[in-house]
């Protein structure tokens, strides 16, 4: 019997993630396709709130983000492919990375252009810095 036990143990799937400890599961970060035209999304942030999107890039591609919000309320980072995202203890997403040249926090850029140092997924936050607005940010890739 134990030997059965044993084997059902190994068969059976184990969970792939465990739940954030708060209980909040992270929002889906949705990939923004980029055609030669460029990209543009439009979004809402609260107080405090921070939007995510992903940006699927080539090794030395040119990268160029604009973002208008009503009031100039709201500013955004580019990180690198690699970024990692987890859930913030206060309920903004947590991100873990670099952020490409003069795209982050501090810089707290409205527009940027910048070289994807590697293949990969760039992650774009988009952060509140005041009170509510609305925004859209423009992407293109070159």
């Amino acid at each position: 019997m134990k030997t059965l036990l044993a084997l059902l143990a190994l068969l059976l799937p184990l969970p792939l993630a465990v739940p954030p400890a708060s209980g909040q599961p992270l929002p889906e970060i949705p990939t923004i396709t980029v055609p030669p035209a460029g990209a543009a999304v439009t979004g809402k942030l609260g107080p405090g709130g921070r939007n995510l999107y992903y940006v699927s890039a080539q090794s030395l591609q040119a990268l160029a983000v604009t973002l208008t919000s009503a009031g100039n309320l709201a500013v955004f980072q580019v990180y690198g492919p690699g970024a990692l995202v987890a859930p913030g203890s206060d309920g903004v997403p947590a991100i873990t990375g670099t952020t490409l040249t003069d795209a982050g926090a501090k810089d707290a850029p409205l527009a940027w252009m910048g070289v994807v140092p590697q293949s990969g997924l760039c992650l774009i936050a988009v952060d509140s810095k005041a009170g509510p607005t609305i925004y859209t940010l423009s992407i293109q890739l070159q």
